[in-house]
């Protein structure tokens, strides 16, 4: 039995319209992913450069440490009275 050529028609345009659905999924898939990629990369980025600077930051208190190791106790003493005292607050 033969197919109008409405439903011909109909049946070709389906499959593109497959085809282009397929194509767009597919689009979408990869840019969700190279955007997903790109956050990583930058939060990664971002995480060594905090990394580096806390590594620098404890550098400079051990150098303070060695350079004046009374004052620091004496510092460090002083700041846990005074947390102290806070908190039985």
């Amino acid at each position: 039995m033969s197919q109008s050529p409405e439903t011909e028609a109909l049946k070709k345009d389906m499959d593109q319209l497959r085809r282009d659905l397929g194509a767009l999924t597919e689009a979408f898939k990869r840019n969700s992913q190279q955007r997903a990629q790109a956050g990583v990369d930058q939060a990664r980025e971002q995480f060594d450069q905090v990394r580096r600077q806390a590594e620098g930051q404890a550098e400079q208190v051990g150098s303070h440490i060695k350079e004046r190791p009374f004052t620091s106790v004496f510092t460090a003493f002083g700041v846990g009275l005074l947390i102290g005292k806070l908190i039985s607050r």
